[in-house]
């Protein structure tokens, strides 16, 4: 069995999983106290999500070795999760739970999750990450690609995209005889498109409402470009960062991640840009800026921090409160509450959750490191 608390190594794991051709079984368990406060709660939850996989498996027509194998993952999961002290020690440790399960393929990793996240269960040949990109603390991106005919939507990082929606309308193609016919067959063309376009605006807005996103990339021909952006709600528009070329049926996640590779470049080195400007400025006197970790980590206690700013790739050890998450460089008591405070193998990684927590902006430096350096590996622009 694996287990890690860093988001980015579970990705790269499952991302790289080899299962040859078996299934494997997805579990997502909400551990937020205010929903499931005793460990009773969380039981039952587990075993509603695997009774609910266990009864769609007996509509889906699996063949007996499907079914066996899909058995004895559900209760290797549900002895890690309910039948052992396992579970005890994921509670503690965040307030979501993932498990991806293949005993056929000996597969067994467990994610613990600092953030929240939406019960869920599959069972798919390959491991359920959408949930996970989600919560990657790196800034997150979606994508819109979208023809006269056919609508995707991917979400995810820089580094890795996966697709979450996949439509392909009814439109009927330009009618070939001439006159007064065709013209009035046309607009009824151009009206179903409209309707194409609107639906796939809602559907963006709707998962943006419920999960939402930092930036968007869109793809589509020249001629539809002004049409989707009108029709965009105004919170996604304000997010569009930039068009790119694909193919918008057949394009495989990769290949998109590869295209909107330069749109989210140029994005990166904008608002890298501009945040350091903000952040000399603000570094004056009487300024609102902060920089080291010290300065920062107070800053981010004290809830104040407008934009968070960290070089890729740093870390840095630091300690956390247990009882009330306060985060510092020393081990010094906690003055809120008194407690020692626990040791943390990455504070950055903690930093970030806060402030996302806080709603914050978290800027990734990966263009302008070196002037982000001069102020160590973290800075922040305050709101007050």
């Amino acid at each position: 069995m694996h287990r890690t608390q860093s988001i980015d190594v579970a990705l790269d794991r499952l991302g790289h999983l080899q299962v040859d051709g078996h299934s494997v079984l997805s579990l997502y368990v909400d551990l937020d106290p205010s929903r499931f406060p005793h460990l009773r709660d969380r039981h039952m939850q587990v075993d509603a999500l695997l009774a609910d996989v266990e009864r769609r498996s007996m509509d889906d027509g699996l063949s007996h070795e499907r079914r066996m194998a899909m058995r004895a993952d559900i209760e290797r999961v549900r002895s890690l999760l309910t039948d052992n002290d396992d579970a005890e020690l994921a509670v503690e440790s965040g307030r979501g739970l993932a498990v991806f399960c293949s005993t056929a393929a000996d597969v067994l990793e467990v994610v613990t999750l600092a953030g929240g996240v939406d019960a869920a269960v599959a069972v798919q040949e390959r491991p359920f990450i959408e949930p996970l990109v989600e919560l990657a603390p790196h800034e997150r991106w979606c994508v819109l690609l979208i023809s006269r005919r056919a609508a995707r939507i991917l979400r995810g990082t820089r580094e890795r995209f996966v697709e979450v929606s996949h439509a392909l309308d009814d439109v009927h193609k330009h009618h070939a005889q001439g006159g007064w016919s065709q013209s009035r067959y046309q607009r009824g063309v151009e009206h179903e498109v409209d309707e194409h376009i609107r639906s796939a605006c809602a559907d963006l807005f709707e998962r943006f409402r419920r999960r939402g996103f930092d930036r968007l990339a869109l793809s589509a021909p020249a001629e539809l470009r002004p049409r989707v952006e009108q029709e965009l709600h105004a919170d996604l528009r304000q997010r569009l960062a930039g068009h790119f070329e694909v193919d918008v049926e057949r394009a495989t996640a990769d290949e998109v991640r590869q295209r909107v590779a330069g749109v989210i470049e140029a994005d990166e080195r904008r608002r890298e840009d501009d945040a350091l400007a903000q952040l000399r400025e603000g570094l004056a006197p009487a300024g609102h800026a902060a920089a080291g970790l010290d300065d920062v980590l107070e800053a981010l206690n004290e809830r104040r921090v407008r934009t968070l700013l960290l070089a890729h790739g740093s870390s840095a050890p630091g300690f956390a409160c247990r009882a009330c998450g306060r985060l510092s460089c020393g081990d010094a008591p906690c003055p809120a509450d008194g407690s020692a405070p626990q040791p943390q193998t990455d504070i950055l990684e903690r930093a970030t959750e806060l402030a996302l927590d806080q709603s914050a902006d978290v800027l990734f430096v990966r263009h302008n490191t070196d002037e982000l350096a001069r102020h160590g590996p973290v800075a922040a622009l305050l709101r007050y």
